[in-house]
């Protein structure tokens, strides 16, 4: 009886464990799998790589005096800031004043010499200029006419300019307001694309997994872009169209006060022929007395010579004595000052070193690979202390060093100011390897099993585990060269009970926002 009932017990609990797994099993047949699916983007996927690099000052200057003496007089120390033609100091330049004053009293000499020499000269030109007058009245009368001839001519071109000048004051009036619009319009379109990859990029919802894109959103902004763009070419239209109607005019002022200044000068020529050919009527016999006589012209050119002699020797004294005088030769910070006052500078030794530093140059080096990616113009970024700043690659080495195989690379970082000083080192990121590609998935939805990849894809309400080639991949983004197309479904959700065959519910964004 005893064995009996333990029979019957086992018999119980048995079909209890059998109806139990048997529900379990149900159970598991039917749960379906909920994901989240995102079809393949298009773009270019970046790699940055970090660098050590050097940071140093674009420009930065050696003041080196060019004569040896005492410093008499320093200006500036140590971090100033100076400005182009400041004087840093000075040095002792008592003789090179001496040959200064000696100079000046050579050329005052020379130039008392001249006005002697000269002076006669001047007064009997003076005389035949009188003399000349009453021989070619008729010349003199046909001159005249041509004079008013010209300058009525004048006086017309002068109305047309005016006429012109005002139609080129509206037409650049017109073509600033296009510019203008063109301007406005164009700043519209760059924030509806602003708009558009916010749309195409939303982000992650607070679990962390991406926010799927709202399509018909995209799709309307996209048609406003469209709009818009066809605005903005208008405006380029019209602009260029004001800018030609601007230039027109501009080019036949122009042609208008060339050709009255034209006449202008020859009005002044015309004038001057008058005045030579009175001259010429009043001095012909005088002059041709003087003209046989070479003593006059023998004795000017011979004053003259001394006199141009005694400039040289003048100039070459102010610029001896400017030597005494350094100047700063570019704007910057003092980095270093080698002379003190009362002590001695040395010609061809540094006295200053001077750094612009407005503009810093970083320097790093880099392998071959990332070289050949590398171009002058590409942006980078510079990190030291926590603190970023945007730079520009200006150089790209062609030659590797002897020991390090390494190129150089050299950026520009503008207004960094104090931050990056000259000297320290530096953190650079910059972009390597580039992937343009129309098939892009997010880097999470990859899984990678024995070196091969793979992603789930929802096909007829089922997960298919469908092995792919990836391309350039980065923390985000990864490029598919094979396996996928345009149109799968690429599951960007993980869960433990993802496998190939499973059944599945797709999550709207509804579901996602609940």
């Amino acid at each position: 009886m005893k064995n009996k009932s333990v029979l019957a017990l086992g018999l119980v609990l048995t079909m209890s464990v059998s109806m139990v797994g048997c529900g379990s099993s149900k159970k598991t047949e039917t749960e379906k799998v909920n994901v989240e699916v995102q079809t393949p983007g298009s773009g270019e996927v970046t790699l940055d790589t970090d660098y050590i690099g050097s940071v140093s000052p674009e420009q930065q200057i050696y003041v080196v005096p060019l004569v040896s003496g005492t410093v008499t007089q320093v200006n500036y120390a140590v971090g100033d800031m100076v400005k182009e033609g400041d004087v840093l100091f000075k040095i002792d330049d008592e003789a090179a004043q001496l040959q200064m004053d000696n100079a000046k009293a050579t050329y005052s000499q020379a130039q008392a010499g001249v006005n002697v020499a000269t002076g006669g000269s001047r007064h009997l030109q003076n005389y035949q200029t009188e003399q000349g007058i009453d021989t070619l009245e008729d010349n003199l009368d046909k001159v005249r006419d041509g004079i008013k001839d010209m300058e009525s001519q004048i006086s017309e071109l002068g109305d047309k300019e005016t006429q012109l000048s005002q139609a080129v004051t509206g037409a650049k009036a017109n073509a600033d307001a296009k510019n203008q619009a063109l301007a406005q319009e164009q700043v519209k379109l760059d924030n509806l694309k602003a708009e558009l990859e916010k749309l195409q990029n939303p982000g992650n919802d607070e679990s962390g997994n991406p926010i799927s894109p709202d399509a018909t959103a995209i799709s309307a902004k996209q048609a406003e872009i469209q709009t818009q763009e066809t605005v903005v070419a208008n405006a380029k239209l019209e602009l260029t169209q004001a800018q030609g109607a601007l230039s027109e005019a501009q080019s036949g002022l122009s042609q208008v006060q060339s050709g009255k200044s034209q006449l202008e000068s020859a009005l002044e020529s015309t004038k001057s022929q008058k005045e030579t050919l009175k001259d010429n009527l009043k001095t012909t016999e005088k002059t041709y007395e003087i003209t046989k006589n070479e003593v006059y012209p023998q004795t000017d050119a011979t004053y003259s010579a001394q006199l141009a002699q005694a400039n040289v020797g003048l100039e070459s004294a102010r610029y001896q004595l400017d030597m005494y005088t350094v100047k700063a030769p570019i704007s910057g910070q003092i980095e270093s000052i080698s002379v003190e006052k009362d002590s001695m500078a040395s010609a061809g030794s540094p006295a200053y070193v001077i750094s612009n530093k407005d503009s810093m140059t970083v320097t790093f080096n880099v392998a071959e690979k990332a070289k050949n990616e590398l171009q002058v113009g590409d942006a980078i970024e510079v990190e030291r202390n926590g603190e970023t700043f945007a730079g520009t690659i200006t150089e790209v080495g062609t030659m590797a060093g002897p020991q390090t195989r390494l190129f150089q690379v050299k950026a520009s970082v503008i207004g960094s100011g104090d931050k990056l000083p000259s000297g320290v080192s530096v953190k650079v990121h910059a972009t390597t390897q580039r992937e343009e590609s129309s098939l892009v998935i997010p880097y999470d939805a990859i899984y990678f099993s024995a070196g091969s990849a793979y992603v789930y894809c929802v096909e007829d309400g089922k997960l298919v585990k469908t092995p792919i080639t990836v391309g350039l991949m980065n923390d985000n983004e990864a490029v598919v060269a094979d396996g996928l197309n345009g149109e799968s479904q690429v599951v960007t959700t993980w869960s433990s009970k993802l496998r190939d065959g499973a059944e599945v519910v797709v999550k709207t964004e509804a579901e996602d926002a609940e």
